[in-house]
C-alpha cells in the first residue's frame, strides 16, 4: 500500500511538472525590423498566447469560454508590458501600415 502511495504521489508531481512546462519560443527579429518581419513576429505571439489561454482553459465548452476570453485579455497586456521590441503593443498599427503599404 506504501509504493502504492509512494508511486502515485511521484507520478502525479511528475505529471505537474509536465503541464506547467512551456516549450513556447518567439525569436524576437533583428534590429533594423521590416514590415514583413513585424507582422510576422506580432503573429507569433499572438499565436503564442492563443495557444497558452487555450491549454488553460481547455475544454473550450460553456462558461471556459469566458475564461479563455479573459485570459487572452491579461495575457496580451502582460506580453506587451514584457515585449522588449514594443512591437506587440503596437501590433494593429503594424497591420494597418502594411495594409496601407500594399
Amino acid at each position: 500500500m506504501k509504493r502504492f502511495v509512494i508511486s502515485a504521489v511521484a507520478a502525479l508531481t511528475l505529471t505537474a511538472a509536465a503541464a506547467y512546462a512551456d516549450g513556447i519560443t518567439v525569436m524576437t527579429p533583428a534590429a533594423p525590423v521590416s514590415n514583413e518581419q513585424a507582422v510576422t513576429y506580432v503573429a507569433k505571439l499572438d499565436a503564442a498566447v492563443k495557444r497558452v489561454c487555450a491549454r488553460a482553459a481547455t475544454p473550450l465548452i460553456g462558461a471556459n469560454v469566458y475564461v479563455y476570453q479573459e485570459c487572452i485579455k491579461a495575457t496580451r497586456a502582460d506580453v506587451e508590458k514584457k515585449d522588449p521590441t514594443g512591437l506587440y503593443a503596437s501590433r494593429d498599427s503594424v497591420a494597418s501600415t502594411v495594409l496601407a503599404a500594399r
